[in-house]
């Protein structure tokens, strides 16, 4: 009778505490498992992870990604799968290294590879050379790639806001984008600002503004007369903190974490989201997709759709489990926990396909045409053309199209 009761007991626990988006303890003995395999049949049909057979055939899935917290449903699905596998009939089971059985109603469809791709701006060409068939990077690049008649679509969106403007931290006069502005236009000399990539979506907004602000600008080691600012191309995120330390720019635009980190280590301030600047075209502006290429879509249909369905899961427990997926992101990253949950918190995660993410993709590849970035399709498309010429949505699980 005792021991009928804690039996009771411990199932009660286990329930609550599966049922908050908590990891559920390991079985330690025979009577526990029983009672662990209860709970998760009531809340997905799922066995035990230990219990789910791994076929060492399966179809292998290749998947890039960039070392950012903007693509954490990668690393939540990655780090987290107990969790997963107790809320969702999707998850991984880690088999060592960088390879996961991806697991659907308990069979295993594909065995993925996770790719780290140097840049978001370098995924496109990646997967182009057959490094990875799936890719988590920036929607510009996947743009103009697609434009170039490459071989790649977007099949989801991912990601959204996350790009700040910062300027050092010895910065008195600057506490927002008005004050930036009047710094600007009394600085004796022109101001550098620092930026990532040709191809970042921070760089376009940053200059629709300076534009609609009527603030002259030019690239650094161009034509300069007149300007205000100078747009210094610093090669990649990682040098534009030390660049900023160093005093080779005095502010940059540029996505999250590397900006909290700036504020962490005490380089720099976030003044402004990037997102919430004049005129207003970019609010929740995409940044991150996923694209795969046009082989893996043909030839992996089932694989992709079970793999776009782990990452919306993925999606969904960010959202629910702020904290949990920060800590997720800080582990695989090496960033400090603090930093990813401010980091995060500027970030809007979502895989659905709303008139929102169309119409601000429409103003993106509008801003690229004024820049003469597209030779091909997108160069004097319509805004439904656009669509149709970047994305496949026909894998996104149907709640998400």
């Amino acid at each position: 009778m005792k021991n009928g009761v804690f039996a009771l007991l411990t199932l009660l626990i286990v329930f609550f505490t599966v049922g908050c988006g908590e990891e559920a303890p390991r079985p330690v003995g025979d009577a526990q498992v029983d009672e662990v395999l209860t709970v998760d049949e009531a809340v997905t049909g799922n066995v035990p992870i230990e219990d789910v057979v791994i076929n060492s055939e399966a179809t292998p899935l290749k998947i890039g990604f960039v070392k950012q917290d903007h693509h954490s449903a990668v690393f939540v699905a990655a780090l987290r799968s107990e969790m997963m596998h107790a809320d969702y009939s999707v998850y991984l089971i880690p088999l060592g290294e960088n390879f996961y059985a991806l697991i659907k109603d308990n069979e295993q469809v594909a065995e993925i590879e996770f790719i780290q791709s140097q840049g978001a701006i370098n995924v496109p060409n990646n997967m182009i050379a057959g490094l990875f068939e799936l890719g988590f990077g920036g929607v510009v690049p996947f743009a103009a790639s697609i434009d170039q008649g490459n071989p790649i679509l977007i099949v989801s969106p991912l990601h959204q806001r996350g790009d700040m403007l910062v300027v050092s931290a010895d910065n008195e006069a600057v506490t927002d984008w008005d004050t930036f502005l009047a710094w600007v236009d009394t600085a004796e000399q022109p101001v550098t600002v620092g930026f990532k990539s040709p191809k970042a979506v921070a760089l376009i907004i940053f200059q629709s503004a300076l534009a609609e602000a009527g603030v002259p600008f030019a690239m650094s080691g161009g034509e300069i007369e007149n300007a205000k600012i100078i747009l210094y191309n610093a090669q990649g995120q990682p040098n534009l903190n030390p660049a900023l330390q160093e005093g080779m720019i005095d502010a940059y635009v540029s996505n999250n974490p590397a900006c909290a980190m700036a504020e962490h280590n005490g380089i720099g301030k976030c003044v402004a989201e990037l997102s919430m600047l004049p005129p207003g075209d970019f609010e929740n502006h995409p940044c991150c997709a996923i694209a795969a290429t046009e082989e893996v879509i043909a030839a992996k249909p089932h694989e992709v759709a079970v793999a776009l369905q782990l990452f919306a899961y993925a999606t969904e427990f960010i959202n629910e489990n702020p904290e949990e997926a920060a800590a997720a992101a800080s582990e695989w990253i090496g960033t400090p926990l603090e930093v990813e949950l401010v980091s995060m918190a500027t970030s809007l995660y979502d895989m659905n396909v709303t008139e929102d993410w169309t119409g601000n993709m429409n103003a993106i590849i509008s801003h690229m045409r004024g820049l003469n970035v597209f030779s091909g399709p997108l160069l004097d498309a319509d805004h439904v053309t656009e669509i149709e010429v970047i994305t496949n949505f026909s894998l996104l699980p149907e709640d998400c199209r």
